[in-house]
């Protein structure tokens, strides 16, 4: 019991900072959809899909950095402060390289549009945000390549602390370029997307300030072929974790912007209030990675099951809070972000208000798969993981949301409950797997060895 109760108070107190930067994070986009949804016309909806496009790639590079993450737990267990350094390098160079890949590909998106057939207006609007929020997403994958360090060695105050600051930095920005206030042009929803690069901007160069040290720069310039290749090995899986759970939500805003405006606006708000609680998770998952991680690299395996189920009770917790409030206010939730009375139409409050019903369900689920992932990542266990995500969300979740969109009359209640399917079969699949492997642990020496980073032996 006491070694239980100790791995709950140390999973809160990495969690909660964790779990506050993310959603600071978050809270910025929160901000940015209460603003666009004063305006009028199809400003929302093209938000929506502008935002899906880019977040799909954003989230991509996320992934691939987020091998920073077990990496130095691992190495900060073991005490060795070179392959810490050396992995760094690699995260900031993965972070530099996708911003070379991904922003050409993100210029383009408007043959995206063109070809799914979306209004003038919706197109240019929606061209114009992603053309502008995607010039700060390098910056935005620095940020996260210092902020998994900080994470990984049990620092996470700093990062949440900058990512406070953003969040007014963000809507300082947002009424200058939104409005056209302090003589700037008003851009309206591009406006949005640029007040986004400034703050990724922003709190980069901030934590760099902060957190840069001199061994990171010589790193820069020595890194092994073994170092590398684990890396990617790391990175590229739970890239592509990633890239199928969110690759399954941008093709849900496109299908919500194929039914209709309205559907799609009402879809952004009640994912804002969805992605916003789930930051929370998110930030527990991070906090229960660290713990396996470190257990991991000290060599102490029995006390990798009660990180990762202590991660995965809290984060599914907090879920179930927050799926209560969903369901019995979800009246209130929506008026804060949408104003009937500008439109003259309730039609999109009415929508979104049947979607959140349908996701104070899916938040539990979604707390689940997160917190599992964030413990078999603490494990190096990346490569099934990504297999049963893709098979939970393209084959369930896309499978059922394409059928009960437009073969029943469920329509854009149909696609949540296709979502809700996807992240429910993940979440239960992931949870089983980990109880399984640090059962297994323990006593394997062959599972050991394979959860153990490689470059972490190398002094």
């Amino acid at each position: 019991m006491n070694s239980w109760r100790q791995e709950f108070k140390e999973t809160l107190t990495l969690g909660i900072p964790m779990a506050g930067a993310q959603l600071s994070q978050t809270l910025m986009n929160t901000t940015d959809v209460a603003l666009v949804g004063r305006l009028k016309g199809e400003s929302l909806a093209a938000m929506a899909v502008g935002q899906a496009a880019y977040g799909l790639f954003l989230s991509l590079g996320i992934g691939l950095v987020a091998a920073v993450g077990p990496l130095v737990s691992q190495a900060h267990g073991a005490g060795n402060h070179k392959a810490i350094a050396r992995t760094i390098a690699i995260g900031c160079y993965s972070a530099i390289l996708c911003g070379m890949l991904f922003i050409p590909l993100l210029y383009s998106v408007e043959y995206l549009f063109t070809w799914l057939e979306y209004t003038p207006e919706m197109k240019v609007l929606a061209t114009g945000y992603t053309r502008a929020v995607m010039l700060g997403l390098p910056f935005s994958l620095l940020f996260f390549v210092q902020k998994n360090y900080l994470d990984s060695i049990s620092q996470p105050r700093l990062p949440m602390l900058i990512a406070v600051v953003g969040i007014f930095v963000n809507a300082v920005a947002d009424y200058a370029l939104m409005y056209g206030h302090f003589g700037l042009p008003a851009l309206g929803v591009t406006g949005t997307g640029l007040a986004t690069s400034t703050v990724n901007l922003f709190m980069f160069l901030a934590l760099l300030w902060a957190t840069w040290k001199p061994e990171f720069t010589q790193a820069l310039k020595a890194q092994t072929r073994t170092e590398w290749k684990e890396f990617f090995e790391v990175g590229l899986p739970i890239s592509g974790s990633i890239g199928v759970e969110v690759g399954l939500f941008v093709v849900g805003a496109l299908m919500m912007g194929y039914l209709g405006t309205e559907e799609a606006a009402a879809h952004q708000i009640v994912l804002v209030c969805a992605a916003t609680t789930f930051m929370v998770p998110l930030g527990i998952s991070f906090a229960g990675s660290t713990r396996v991680g470190q257990a991991v690299g000290r060599g102490d395996f029995r006390a990798i099951r009660p990180a990762g189920l202590a991660s995965m009770a809290v984060g599914s917790g907090f879920m179930v809070v927050t799926a209560i409030l969903f369901l019995l206010f979800p009246d209130t939730v929506v008026s804060l972000f949408w104003d009937p009375s500008i439109e003259k139409d309730e039609t999109v409050q009415r929508f979104a208000v049947e979607l959140l019903i349908i996701a104070g369900i899916f938040q539990i689920f979604d707390g689940l798969q997160v917190t599992s992932m964030g413990a078999l990542r603490g494990m190096k266990d990346v490569k099934i993981p990504m297999v049963v995500g893709a098979l939970s969300y393209w084959v369930v979740g896309l499978g059922s949301a394409v059928y009960l969109t437009f073969s029943t009359p469920l329509r854009h209640e149909g696609l949540w409950i296709g979502l809700l399917l996807g992240l429910a079969t993940a979440g239960l699949t992931l949870c089983l797997r980990f109880v399984i492997l640090s059962t297994r642990i323990r006593t394997d020496e062959k599972l050991q060895k394979a959860a153990s980073v490689d470059a972490v032996a190398e002094v």
